[in-house]
């Protein structure tokens, strides 16, 4: 901990001990023998109207407000869904494994485990809340925070979560679950509308949420960002009176931040903490609207029952919240941050038994995300992060293992040589170092912005702009080269003239807002100029972008993504001539994007040299190449591309041709596009995010000290045109919806339903040993309760001690409504012995054959016959049964 957030929690410290000995012992609010609702009725009397409504909107980006007059601190909130976050306000921590790695581990246990060293950081440091897990859907891989989230499957996220925040609240603090509901994409968060079926949100969106409440008793619910089916999550009555009447949630229910939109409509439907922006829940706001009686002060009262009376359950009226038996850096953190990166790799492909790595001597690490380093990183301009995403969810850790760290330990033997290949800064650097010239030789190219029909302006004040582009760790409009010269603004403000004319050094923005007064939201923007080709060799020229975009490189209509709603990420290659002068036009439209994003760059083809990877690979015994995401691609705010970044793909493909032996690992928050290379490499491990000891837990990987047992917790696709999402993700963005067309049918369900084969299905993951199953039988059928138990045998039949996530789904074979093929409704993670056999018992209770139904409004059992299968995955199903109901 550093000097300056020693004297924080000093301070916070001194001012906890000062405020319990001036409040009166007697009070009963202070009285820790009393019912909690007694006491919170009692503060209730106390406060002050003003007092409660200043409870009622954060403090300070990340406190509760105090209340000074009785002695009450301001309790801290603080990011965590990898660890502690929070923007570095409170240090150093322990970077755990992503929420998706945790899930991919299928291990209740484990979950309850870490869920308990999250608790032991946050106590070390006093602080009261965490804004942990999310529990949103894996619907698409371009979702750039699917990292944070449990999966696509509600069931298993729902088993993973409940024992989490049970280990995180037994600890004394706030679990807070988010983001309710359907916020499934970052794109234009703020002001999109998930458009969702009732039946797809109560089968599929919302069994996480309801599970957290129900099974695990969370004391806090964060709200999305987004609309749903038209209205602002923060202000949706449909919604919250799911969660308060129809679940009986009683906790508190707080905006994530600034996304609040109204006074009148957020406090009357619910909403408690106003959180991020101090907009709407403060006296300017809710005072009048009492005085008129559109709001109540009994509605009030009720938001305060639920923050304090949370807060007293827990136990921060008691007891002070930093536990100085439990140290800062914590050996148990670090460790189990290490046991749950073990158990969430998930090992893809293992060609010829190429894994586990015995009798090797000479190896090739070659690819970006060997190493992390931090120095590099922020003279490049990216995140770079591999141990985790970007974004709020960003841990500083003490120490990371990188994998290339991890090998050269767990190898000590062996020649370890690297080599980076390529870097994901490769693109990024271009876009900032280009060289473009207008007709009369100025640096840069020039630039003409267009507003486009009757766009409403920019929906989002410049207070809640820079709040977005803070989020996303973006700066808007940031050290573009933006030349003063020729820049002007025009009284009109057609498509004909431009509402703007400038010079633009370089093409790499991110706006968060319109980029000129008078432009709109809906504007078109092209740039112009040359390049002179400074030698003989291909020009290959790169456009990122959120939006549509067309480059015509001397006249010719190269790139054409007019269509283009959301991510999209292209390159072409152009001849050159030494001498020549190569004509650039660049056309933008922006229809409504936030943020709005476009990027140009271009590098001589010949720079692209992997001649010292390739060189390396050739002389060893085998190459592990490491690629994929990092921080700087996904993170908040923003949608990424299924792709890998430039260049991976041709260096994987150069690697198998120079040596046989190639281990792929990937780090990435789910899915990326492997079929230009997956026939050609003999293994595939998909490393997630694994947190600080990642490189530790992959290189024991390989030499067979840890055996591999994750599974997917979700579908990797062969192309993007495969997902159930596409064409109902990100092409009906204009209309700031996104259409969940595909209802239920989402993931593996999706798959099943139209007959698609994935690259790697729902709950794959391989082993170095194997399993067999055996004796499946229905040991107890209650019909009257509708549940059913099974039990059913498994073996572990390789020369490996290892661990097997048996999986349990359910078909109903004849429906009157349109049912999956099959749901999972149960597993269990076995650890066997080799030659072991275990005893497995499930049971099925009403909820694995019911579906809800619109026309009724209400869930649904239909008697009949119902398929019980049990396999090692979604595709790999090894016994059947039927049972009548």
């Amino acid at each position: 901990m550093n000097f300056m957030n020693r004297v924080i929690v000093a301070c916070c410290i001194l001012l906890c001990t000062s405020v319990w000995k001036i409040s009166a012992q007697d009070y009963p609010f202070r009285r820790a023998d009393l019912p909690v609702e007694e006491r919170v009725e009692d503060l209730v009397r106390r406060m002050t109207l003003e007092e409660k409504i200043d409870l009622l909107a954060g403090y300070q980006d990340f406190y509760l407000h105090p209340c000074e007059r009785l002695g009450i601190p301001a309790f801290k909130l603080a990011d965590g869904p990898l660890g502690l976050a929070s923007w570095g306000l409170f240090g150093k921590a322990t970077a755990f494994p992503s929420a998706l790695s945790l899930a991919a581990s299928w291990n209740r246990d484990l979950a309850a485990r870490v869920g308990d060293c999250y608790g032991q950081e946050w106590r070390a440091r006093g602080i009261h809340f965490l804004l942990a897990p999310g529990v949103n859907t894996y619907r698409a891989s371009k979702g750039a925070r699917n990292f944070e989230y449990m999966g696509e499957d509600p069931y298993l996220s729902s088993e993973m979560v409940v024992p989490f925040i049970k280990g995180v609240q037994e600890r004394g603090v706030i679990a807070t679950v988010k983001h309710f509901a359907a916020n499934d994409q970052e794109y234009d968060r703020y002001r999109v509308s998930s458009e969702v079926s009732e039946r797809a949100l109560r089968e599929i969106y919302l069994p996480a949420f309801k599970a957290a409440v129900q099974k695990a008793g969370v004391k806090a619910v964060m709200t999305g960002y987004n609309l749903l089916n038209g209205v602002y999550c923060t202000e949706n009555k449909y919604l919250i009176d799911i969660l308060k009447k129809e679940w009986g949630f009683k906790g508190m229910l707080m905006s994530d931040w600034a996304c609040t939109y109204s006074a009148d409509k957020a406090a009357n439907h619910g909403l408690d903490l106003e959180m991020g922006s101090n907009d709407w829940f403060v006296r300017e706001k809710l005072l009048p609207l009492i005085e008129q009686g559109v709001v109540t002060e009994e509605t009030i009262n009720e938001k305060v029952r639920r923050i304090y009376g949370t807060c007293i359950e827990m136990g921060f009226f008691d007891r002070p919240q930093l536990d100085t038996t439990i140290p800062v850096y914590n050996p148990k953190a670090n460790r189990m941050a290490y046991e749950a990166a073990k158990e969430g790799m998930i090992l893809l492909k293992n060609e010829d038994n190429l894994l586990p790595l015995k009798r090797v001597t000479k190896i090739a690490v070659i690819g970006p995300n060997a190493c992390y380093n931090l120095v590099t990183d922020r003279q490049n301009n990216v995140n770079g992060t591999t141990y985790g995403g970007g974004g709020s969810s960003k841990v500083h850790p003490w120490h990371v293992t990188s994998v290339l760290q991890g090998i050269e330990a767990e190898y000590p033997d062996a020649e370890v040589w690297y080599a980076e290949g390529i870097s994901n800064a490769y693109k990024p650097r271009l876009f900032r170092s280009a060289k473009f010239y207008t007709e009369d030789g100025k640096q840069g190219l020039r630039a003409k912005y267009y507003k486009m029909g009757q766009g409403d302006g920019s929906a989002l004040p410049d207070k809640l702009m820079q709040q977005q582009a803070k989020a996303a760790g973006r700066t808007e409009d940031s050290d573009n080269g933006v030349s003063a010269v020729s820049s002007s603004v025009s009284a009109k403000s057609s498509d004909k003239e431009p509402v703007m004319e400038r010079i633009d050094r370089h093409v790499d923005f991110s706006w968060w807002g319109t980029p000129k007064e008078g432009l709109g939201e809906d504007y078109r923007v092209e740039w112009e100029g040359y390049v002179p080709v400074e030698r003989n060799d291909s020009l290959l020229f790169f456009v990122d972008a959120q939006g549509g975009y067309r480059l015509w490189i001397d006249g010719k209509l190269c790139l054409d993504a007019s269509a283009s709603q959301s991510f999209d990420c292209r390159q072409v290659a152009v001849d050159g001539q030494k001498g020549a002068r190569l004509h650039v036009k660049l056309e933008y439209l922006n229809q409504r994007s936030l943020p709005a994003e476009i990027r140009l760059g271009y590098d001589y083809k010949g720079n692209l040299d992997f001649s010292e990877a390739l060189r390396l690979a050739r002389q060893a015994d085998v190459v592990i190449f490491c690629g994929g995401l990092d921080g700087s691609i996904e993170l908040e705010g923003r949608d990424r591309p299924f792709e890998l970044p430039y260049g991976q793909d041709i260096l994987i493909n150069q690697l198998a041709e120079v040596n046989p032996n190639l281990i792929v690992s990937l780090h990435a928050g789910g899915g990326v596009r492997m079929s230009p290379w997956i026939d050609r490499v003999k293994a595939v491990v998909h490393l997630l995010y694994p947190g600080q000891a990642g490189g530790r837990a992959f290189a024991e990987m390989l030499s067979g000290k840890v055996v591999p047992s994750a599974k997917l917790p979700f579908t990797i696709e062969k192309r993007w045109e495969d997902s159930p999402a596409c064409g109902n993700y990100d092409e009906t963005r204009k209309e700031r919806k996104v259409y969940y067309n595909e209802g239920i049918f989402v993931g593996y369900r999706g798959y099943d339903r139209k007959q698609v084969e994935p690259l790697y299905p729902f709950g794959y993951g391989l082993s170095y040993t194997s399993f067999e199953y055996s004796d499946l039988q229905l040991t107890e059928i209650d019909k009257k309760n509708k549940s059913v138990a099974l039990s059913f045998n498994i073996t572990n039949t390789g020369g490996y001690e290892g661990a097997e996530v048996a999986q349990v789904y359910v078909r109903d074979i004849a429906s009157k409504e349109a049912r999956p093929l099959k749901e999972l409704k149960g597993f269990q993670k076995v650890f066997l012995r080799p030659g072991e056999t275990k005893h497995v018992s499930v049971t099925l209770d009403r909820d694995a054959f019911q579906y809800f139904s619109e026309k009724k409004s209400d869930w649904v059992f239909e008697s009949g016959e119902f398929e019980i299968w049990v396999g090692a995955s979604s595709k790999d199903i090894r016994l059947k049964t039927k049972v009548k109901m």
